[in-house]
C-alpha cells in the first residue's frame, strides 16, 4: 500500500519524485512512473499527458443541438490521441493498490479538471489531497508536498468543468449547424467553426475592418523649417501642425520663405520613467511580439517548456504581483551565477529593503512570472530570447525610476511659430537593466539662447489622414483581455483557430471576405453568437462558480436554452446561410488559390483548379492551353496555401485540414529535391 501522486506530464513527475527523495524509475511499455521513499513511506509518482478525457456525445447523431454528453477517454474519441492510452492504463493499474491519493497537476482550472477526471474515472475516488506550487524547483515541490491541502480545489474544478461544457455546447453545436448549412450548398465538407469566444473575437476584428473600409482619407498640409544648428540638421514644425486648407498653408509658406528663424522661447521639463510591473502572461506575449515578433501562441508554448524545465514560474497567470515568499534575494543571487546577469544583479542586490514594483492585477492561483534562478543547460534561439526577456524584466522591477528631459524650442519666422522638440535620458535607472528591450529616442538639441538667429530652409508637404491601425496578434490578445473574453491560456489559440479556418490573414490582421460574411450572416440570422456581452456574462459566472457563489447547474441550463435558440435560428435559415457563405467562400478561395508564378512558362500562375468533369482538384498553370504544367493535390480535406516555403525548393507549402485531425503540411512540388531523396 502506498501514496499515489498524479502529475500532469512526465517531466513534472520526474521533478516531483526527485524533490521527495531518491527516485527509482519504473518503465512500463511506452510510459513510466517513479517510486520514492519519503520519510519511511512509499510514494509513487505517475504522470498523465495533459487531458486524458474529453467531452463527447453519448450517442452518435447528426441532429443538433447535442446536450447529452459525457467524459470519455481521449484515445477512444480520436486516433490522434492513441498516445494517451498507455498513460491511462498505467495510472489505472497503480491506482488499484494505492490507499492515499494526491493531485499534483498544474494549479489552475484546466489542471484541476485533469486531476478530477483521473480521480473519479480511473482511480474511482471522490476526492484527494492537493499539492499547490508555482515552480517545479525542488524547494517549491517539497514545500508543496509538506503543506498539501486536504482536498482538491473544488471551486476551480467546478469552474473548469463548466467551461468545458459551455465550449462544447457552443463549439460542437453551432459549428455543426453552419458547416451543415454550407454543405447543403457546396456538397462537400468545408471545416467551419464558431465558438463562444470565437464569435465575439471575430466581431471585434471585423469592427476594425469596417472602420478601415468606411474611413475617408482627408488631405492636410504641414510646414517645416530645416535648421543647421552647429553642424547638425534639425526639423521644426509649425505650431498649428496640420493645415486643412491648402490656401492657408501656401500663404504662410510664402510668408516664411527664406526668412531667418529666431529663438523666441525655450522650455525644459523632466519626467520620471516608471519602473515596469512584473510579467503576467498577456504582457509577456505582447513584449515577446514587440521585441522578437514571436506570435502569442508560440510565446505561451515556449514559456510552458521553460516552466516544465524549472527555469521559470507557471506562465498561465494574470498576476502582476511577486510575493515575498518566493525569496527575491535568493533568486537574484542564483541569477548572478550566470555571468551575463551578474553585473545587472549587482546593481539591485544591495538594496534594503529589496522591494519589487507591483501591478494591480492579481491571480488567485499564481504570482507573476519570474525566473527560478536555475541556470538553463541549453536553449534554442527563441527559448533563449524569451528566458532572457523574463530574467531582465524580473531584475528591472527592483530598479530605480529613470528620468527623461524634454526640450521644446520655439522659433519665430516672420512672426510664425515653429516648434523643435528634443528628448534625452538624464537618468537611466531601471532601463539599463532591461536592455536591449527598451529603446527611447535620444534627440539632444544643442544649447541655444533666446534671440539667437539661424538661417532656415522652408518646406511644405501634403499628407493625408491614415485609417485606424489593424490589430496585431499581440494587440488583439490585449483587447480580448480588456473586454474579459476568453482566458489568459486560451486567447492566443482562439485567434489561431480563426486563422486556420480562413477567417483571418496576415500579421496586420485582416478579416477575409469569408470571415466578413460569417459575421454578416450571424448578425442577420443569429446575432447572439457574436455577443460580447453574453460571452462576458458567462465569464463572470464561471468566476462566481470558482468562488463558490454560484452553482454550475444553473449556468449550464441557461446555456442550453441559448444554444437551442441559436441552433434553431440557423436551422430555420439554413438555405440562405449556406448560399451566403458559399458565395463568400468561393470569392475568398479564388483569391487565395494562387500558389506561385508558373516555374515552367514564367507567364502564368499555378493555381488550384477543380475539374468540372471529374470534380478532382489539382494545381495548373493559368496560361493553359499554352502551358500545360500541372501538379497533383490530395482529393480530400480543406486546402490552405501557407506563407511558409519549402527549404529545399522555395515552393509555398500547403496544409490539408480534415475533420478531427491535425493539419498535414507538405511541399506540392513533385520535382522537389526532398521527394527525390
Amino acid at each position: 500500500m502506498y501514496q499515489l501522486i498524479i502529475s500532469e506530464k512526465p517531466a513534472a513527475a520526474a521533478k516531483i519524485a526527485a524533490a521527495l527523495g531518491k527516485p527509482t524509475r519504473k518503465v512500463v511499455g511506452k510510459t513510466s512512473y517513479y517510486e520514492v521513499n519519503s520519510k519511511g513511506n512509499k510514494v509513487v509518482v505517475v504522470p498523465a499527458v495533459g487531458h486524458l478525457f474529453s467531452l463527447a456525445a453519448k450517442e452518435k447523431t447528426w441532429k443538433y443541438p447535442i446536450f447529452d454528453i459525457e467524459w470519455k477517454p481521449t484515445y477512444e474519441i480520436s486516433k490522434q490521441s492513441a498516445f494517451a492510452k498507455p498513460y491511462f492504463e498505467n495510472i489505472k493499474k497503480l491506482a488499484k493498490t494505492a490507499d492515499d491519493f494526491v493531485v499534483a497537476t498544474d494549479y489552475d482550472i484546466e489542471g484541476e479538471v485533469i486531476g478530477l477526471n483521473i480521480l473519479r474515472f480511473i482511480c474511482k475516488q471522490k476526492d484527494a489531497k492537493r499539492m499547490k506550487f508555482s515552480t517545479l524547483t525542488p524547494y517549491d515541490l517539497k514545500t508543496a508536498y509538506e503543506n498539501m491541502r486536504k482536498t482538491i480545489d473544488w471551486g476551480q474544478a467546478e469552474a473548469g468543468e463548466t467551461r468545458h461544457y459551455l465550449d462544447f455546447y457552443w463549439g460542437i453545436n453551432l459549428s455543426k449547424a453552419i458547416t451543415d448549412a454550407l454543405y447543403l450548398t457546396i456538397h462537400r465538407f468545408q471545416p467551419l467553426s464558431i465558438g463562444r469566444v470565437q464569435g465575439p473575437a471575430l466581431a471585434i476584428l471585423n469592427e476594425r475592418e469596417l472602420e478601415i473600409a468606411k474611413f475617408i482619407s482627408k488631405p492636410y498640409w504641414q510646414i517645416f523649417i530645416l535648421l543647421d544648428l552647429f553642424g547638425k540638421q534639425f526639423q521644426a514644425v509649425h505650431k498649428k501642425d496640420k493645415f486643412w486648407k491648402e490656401d492657408e498653408a501656401k500663404e504662410i509658406f510664402e510668408k516664411i520663405k527664406n526668412k531667418p528663424a529666431k529663438v523666441s522661447n525655450i522650455q525644459k521639463s523632466k519626467q520620471l520613467v516608471h519602473v515596469p510591473f512584473p510579467f503576467d502572461l498577456t504582457t509577456l506575449q505582447m513584449e515577446a511580439y514587440r521585441c522578437f515578433k514571436i506570435p502569442p501562441k508560440t510565446t505561451l508554448q515556449i514559456a510552458q517548456e521553460l516552466y516544465t524545465s524549472a527555469y521559470i514560474s507557471y506562465p498561465r497567470t494574470s498576476s502582476q504581483k511577486l510575493p515575498p515568499t518566493i525569496n527575491y534575494r535568493k533568486i537574484l543571487t542564483s541569477l548572478a551565477n550566470q555571468s551575463v546577469y551578474k553585473p545587472l544583479v549587482a546593481k539591485v542586490i544591495t538594496k534594503k529593503p529589496l522591494t519589487p514594483k507591483q501591478g494591480n492585477k492579481t491571480d488567485p492561483a499564481h504570482p507573476a512570472i519570474y525566473p527560478t534562478g536555475q541556470a538553463p543547460k541549453a536553449l534554442d534561439g527563441r527559448a533563449r530570447a524569451i528566458y532572457d526577456l523574463i530574467v531582465k524584466r524580473f531584475i528591472s522591477v527592483f530598479g530605480e525610476p529613470g528620468q527623461r528631459e524634454f526640450t521644446a524650442i520655439t522659433f519665430e519666422v516672420a512672426k510664425e511659430p515653429f516648434i523643435l522638440k528634443g528628448s534625452r535620458t538624464t537618468k537611466p535607472g531601471w532601463q539599463e537593466l532591461y536592455q536591449p528591450y527598451i529603446k527611447k529616442e535620444e534627440k539632444e538639441i544643442p544649447l541655444l539662447k533666446e534671440n539667437q538667429t539661424f538661417e532656415q530652409t522652408s518646406k511644405k508637404q501634403k499628407k493625408k489622414t491614415e485609417p485606424p491601425k489593424r490589430y496585431s496578434p499581440a494587440t488583439i490578445i490585449k483587447e480580448l483581455e480588456k473586454q474579459n473574453l476568453g482566458t489568459k491560456a486560451t486567447r492566443a489559440a482562439i485567434i489561431d483557430t480563426l486563422f486556420q479556418r480562413g477567417y483571418l490573414r496576415d500579421t496586420a490582421i485582416q478579416v477575409t471576405k469569408f470571415g466578413q460574411e460569417i459575421v454578416k450572416t450571424f448578425e442577420e440570422y443569429a446575432p447572439e453568437i457574436l455577443s460580447k456581452k453574453l460571452t462576458r456574462k458567462f465569464e463572470q459566472e464561471m468566476e462566481q462558480i470558482r468562488e463558490k457563489k454560484l452553482k454550475k447547474e444553473k449556468v449550464l441550463e441557461e446555456a442550453k436554452q441559448i444554444v437551442t435558440k441559436l441552433s434553431k435560428e440557423i436551422s430555420d435559415n439554413k438555405a440562405a446561410i449556406g448560399k451566403s457563405l458559399a458565395t463568400a467562400l468561393y470569392e475568398t478561395q479564388k483569391k487565395e488559390s494562387v500558389l506561385m508564378e508558373c516555374p515552367v512558362c514564367k507567364k502564368g500562375e499555378l493555381k488550384i483548379i477543380v475539374s468540372k468533369k471529374t470534380r478532382k482538384r489539382f494545381l495548373a498553370c493559368s496560361a493553359y492551353p499554352d502551358c500545360r504544367t500541372t501538379w497533383p493535390l490530395p482529393q480530400q480535406g480543406a486546402i490552405k496555401i501557407l506563407k511558409t516555403k519549402c527549404k529545399e525548393c522555395n515552393t509555398p507549402k500547403i496544409a490539408i485540414y480534415k475533420r478531427r485531425r491535425k493539419p498535414w503540411t507538405f511541399c506540392p512540388n513533385p520535382n522537389c529535391p526532398s521527394k527525390k531523396q
